[in-house]
Protein backbone atom coordinates (compact mmCIF):
# COMPACT_ATOMS: atom_id res chain seq x y z
CA UNK A 1 0.00 0.00 0.00
CA UNK A 2 1.71 3.66 -1.19
CA UNK A 3 1.81 6.58 1.36
CA UNK A 4 -1.15 8.15 -0.59
CA UNK A 5 -3.44 4.99 0.30
CA UNK A 6 -2.21 5.03 4.10
CA UNK A 7 -3.00 9.12 4.20
CA UNK A 8 -6.11 8.90 2.38
CA UNK A 9 -7.53 5.65 4.87
CA UNK A 10 -6.12 7.51 8.03
CA UNK A 11 -8.02 10.73 6.87
CA UNK A 12 -11.00 8.90 6.56
CA UNK A 13 -10.46 7.22 9.81
CA UNK A 14 -10.16 10.22 11.52
CA UNK A 15 -13.57 11.33 9.76
CA UNK A 16 -15.45 8.86 10.91
CA UNK A 17 -13.79 8.13 14.86
CA UNK A 18 -13.14 12.01 15.80
CA UNK A 19 -17.13 12.96 16.16
CA UNK A 20 -18.48 10.06 18.18
CA UNK A 21 -17.94 11.91 21.39
CA UNK A 22 -20.14 14.85 20.09
CA UNK A 23 -22.74 13.00 18.50
CA UNK A 24 -22.91 10.47 21.61
CA UNK A 25 -23.02 13.50 23.68
CA UNK A 26 -25.91 15.86 21.70
CA UNK A 27 -28.10 12.32 21.48
CA UNK A 28 -27.32 11.75 25.21
CA UNK A 29 -28.39 15.74 26.34
CA UNK A 30 -31.37 14.59 23.93
CA UNK A 31 -32.64 12.53 26.73
CA UNK A 32 -31.64 14.77 29.70
CA UNK A 33 -33.84 16.84 32.00
CA UNK A 34 -32.70 20.45 32.40
CA UNK A 35 -31.76 19.85 36.38
CA UNK A 36 -30.06 16.47 34.96
CA UNK A 37 -27.49 18.35 32.86
CA UNK A 38 -24.52 19.22 34.77
CA UNK A 39 -24.87 15.55 35.70
CA UNK A 40 -25.01 13.89 32.82
CA UNK A 41 -22.00 16.27 31.13
CA UNK A 42 -19.59 15.15 34.32
CA UNK A 43 -20.97 11.84 33.80
CA UNK A 44 -20.29 11.85 30.16
CA UNK A 45 -16.35 13.35 30.70
CA UNK A 46 -16.03 10.74 33.16
CA UNK A 47 -16.39 7.97 31.41
CA UNK A 48 -14.27 9.20 28.43
CA UNK A 49 -11.49 9.85 30.67
CA UNK A 50 -11.74 6.81 31.96
CA UNK A 51 -11.82 5.43 28.20
CA UNK A 52 -9.02 7.57 27.49
CA UNK A 53 -6.79 5.80 30.08
CA UNK A 54 -8.19 2.07 29.42
CA UNK A 55 -7.65 1.80 26.14
CA UNK A 56 -4.16 2.99 25.28
CA UNK A 57 -3.21 0.12 28.24
CA UNK A 58 -5.24 -2.98 27.04
CA UNK A 59 -4.10 -2.19 23.48
CA UNK A 60 -0.37 -1.93 24.11
CA UNK A 61 -1.25 -5.37 26.08
CA UNK A 62 -2.48 -7.16 23.13
CA UNK A 63 0.08 -5.62 21.15
CA UNK A 64 2.53 -7.20 23.29
CA UNK A 65 1.15 -10.66 23.29
CA UNK A 66 -0.24 -10.58 19.80
CA UNK A 67 1.03 -7.71 17.85
CA UNK A 68 0.79 -4.72 15.52
CA UNK A 69 -2.52 -6.21 14.24
CA UNK A 70 -4.34 -6.46 17.75
CA UNK A 71 -4.59 -2.51 17.68
CA UNK A 72 -7.12 -2.88 14.49
CA UNK A 73 -9.16 -5.79 15.85
CA UNK A 74 -9.22 -4.15 19.23
CA UNK A 75 -10.62 -0.91 17.31
CA UNK A 76 -12.67 -3.13 15.28
CA UNK A 77 -14.34 -4.51 18.33
CA UNK A 78 -14.72 -1.33 20.02
CA UNK A 79 -16.82 0.27 17.16
CA UNK A 80 -18.89 -3.06 16.17
CA UNK A 81 -19.69 -3.21 20.12
CA UNK A 82 -20.46 0.98 20.06
CA UNK A 83 -22.99 0.31 16.87
CA UNK A 84 -24.85 -2.72 18.69
CA UNK A 85 -25.21 -0.93 22.01
CA UNK A 86 -26.32 2.35 19.68
CA UNK A 87 -28.78 0.80 17.50
CA UNK A 88 -30.31 -1.34 20.82
CA UNK A 89 -30.52 2.30 22.30
CA UNK A 90 -32.83 3.10 19.38
CA UNK A 91 -35.03 0.25 19.70
CA UNK A 92 -35.62 0.42 23.29
CA UNK A 93 -36.17 3.72 23.81
CA UNK A 94 -38.89 5.81 22.93
CA UNK A 95 -38.31 9.16 20.80
CA UNK A 96 -38.14 12.63 23.48
CA UNK A 97 -41.54 14.66 23.10
CA UNK A 98 -40.09 18.02 23.41
CA UNK A 99 -37.46 18.87 21.03
CA UNK A 100 -35.70 22.62 20.45
CA UNK A 101 -35.29 24.12 17.36
CA UNK A 102 -31.85 24.49 15.91
CA UNK A 103 -30.57 27.98 15.80
CA UNK A 104 -27.59 29.13 13.79
CA UNK A 105 -25.08 30.90 15.46
CA UNK A 106 -21.92 31.77 13.23
CA UNK A 107 -18.92 31.94 14.72
CA UNK A 108 -18.14 35.96 14.17
CA UNK A 109 -17.28 38.82 15.73
CA UNK A 110 -20.21 41.20 16.28
CA UNK A 111 -18.62 43.77 13.59
CA UNK A 112 -19.28 40.91 10.90
CA UNK A 113 -22.81 40.08 12.05
CA UNK A 114 -23.50 44.07 11.78
CA UNK A 115 -22.30 44.30 8.06
CA UNK A 116 -23.86 41.53 6.96
CA UNK A 117 -27.17 42.90 9.09
CA UNK A 118 -27.72 39.24 11.05
CA UNK A 119 -29.41 39.28 13.99
CA UNK A 120 -28.75 36.97 17.06
CA UNK A 121 -31.65 34.90 16.33
CA UNK A 122 -31.04 34.02 12.94
CA UNK A 123 -33.47 36.61 10.94
CA UNK A 124 -32.17 39.01 8.39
Amino acid sequence: MGDTAVICAAAFFGLTTFPIFSVASAHAHDFASTDQRVELSAALMFFYALGAIAAPWTTSTLITYFGPGALFYFISVAHVALVIFGLSRMFVRAVPDERTTYVVAPRTSFLIGRLTRMRRDGDE
